[in-house]
């Protein structure tokens, strides 16, 4: 594995609680990424570590220190797309995966479907799973510290960050679908998991004799199985009674096929919140995306980042959706590109748009604030 480091270091110990954003860092963001040729395709942010993660193109992984104006790493994480980044407050550590598939041609061996784990403060290289058999899959951090879930398609494993090793047996679940979204709840002790045929899992880790394991405590699916019915995104409320999901609508797909153009055709998607006390619909949130293509929030903030395209089969443009999961408003933010994505930063009451060349700020929380910001469309 090749990977460089820039000029700048994180010289401070990052801490277990949430912190401030430096009110210069989101301006000195703005101004690094402007004529940037290298996209972001991932972005996201730990209040706990006040850091920003961003995913390149070109498999470059950038970590930002927002509590300073501009101090960061840039690493070459991965030789293809870096897309998923997970944070490890509790262990300093950051997960990043490409999910860009395996490259074997000839005596060109690229294996990039496994997790690679840094050293969030110097960009050090922790761990790296460089097996073959490891296919796209989701991470996440768990209710129990230093542990983590690793998914290789339809297999959960646990990571064991202490002894940087995989324990106990992976759970299983090829009738489901590769796990596509991870999301967890101290509280309650809960896991969500979705999957590219859109069920919902909700499991428990525990440990048996000091060897952790997985189980399955309930299952659900929104629609009958099918194409498209893939899971964007899973967000547990309320100590665990709620979960709001994001996931491909075969319904609003045949409803809007001939609006949107073929490229766009499946597509389209739904934003519900259940109560899981007998998985009641309890609200289902409007959207002026006719396509998604990436769902995420920052974990403390119930808010989702929705990122996709708007308008019909004359024209599509990239936008950037915001919603506010209590008050159910959604702010619709324009994009030079299809492909965009943005992240929250909470603290500072504002969030970025990485686009083409540029990122943009938004005041989502503070629309009347000094700082500029871009309006709703």
């Amino acid at each position: 594995m090749r990977y460089r480091m820039a000029m700048f270091f994180l010289p401070v110990l990052l801490a277990a609680c949430t912190v401030g954003i430096r009110p210069e860092f989101t301006q000195s963001f703005v101004d690094a990424n402007r004529g940037l040729d290298d996209d972001a395709w991932s972005a996201a942010y730990s209040p706990q570590m006040g850091l920003l993660a961003v995913g390149r193109d070109s498999g470059r992984l950038e970590l930002w220190d927002a509590r300073r104006k501009d101090v960061r790493i840039a690493l070459q994480a991965h030789e293809l797309r870096t897309q998923d980044i997970t944070f490890g407050p509790a262990d300093g550590i950051v997960i990043s995966r490409s999910s860009f598939g395996n490259v074997e041609v000839g005596d060109i061996v690229q294996y990039e479907n496994g997790p690679k784990v840094w050293d969030a403060r110097s960009g050090e290289l922790l761990h790296a799973f460089r097996e073959g058999h490891w296919k796209p899959g989701a991470a996440s951090a768990t209710p129990l510290r230093g542990l983590y879930l690793l998914a290789s398609y339809d297999e959960l494993h646990i990571y064991d960050h202490a002894s940087r090793a995989l324990v106990g047996a992976p759970l299983r679940v090829p009738g489901d679908g590769g796990v596509t979204c991870l999301d967890w709840d101290e509280a309650s002790g809960l896991i969500a998991a979705g999957t590219d045929r859109g069920v919902v899992l909700l499991l428990r880790l525990q440990r048996d004799a000091a060897i952790p394991r997985l189980e399955v405590v309930d299952r659900h699916a929104a629609h009958a199985p099918g194409p498209r019915n893939d899971m964007l995104a899973v967000m547990l409320l309320d100590k665990g009674t709620r979960l709001v999901t994001v996931q491909r609508s075969p319904v609003r797909a045949q409803a809007l096929h001939d609006d949107v153009p073929p490229l766009y055709q499946g597509l389209q998607h739904e934003t519900v919140r259940w109560n899981l006390a007998g998985w009641q619909r309890e609200h289902v949130y409007s959207s002026s995306l006719v396509g998604l293509h990436q769902a995420g929030f920052t974990r403390g903030e119930d808010w989702l980042v929705l990122a996709g395209v708007a308008g019909g089969s004359a024209r599509i443009e990239g936008k950037i959706e915001l919603l506010d999961l209590r008050g159910g408003v959604a702010w619709l933010y324009q994009a030079n590109t299809t492909h965009a994505t943005a992240v929250l930063l909470p603290p500072a009451r504002e969030g970025l748009v990485l686009q083409h060349g540029r990122a943009t700020r938004v005041r989502y929380l503070d629309q009347a604030g000094s700082v500029p910001w871009s309006p709703p469309r």
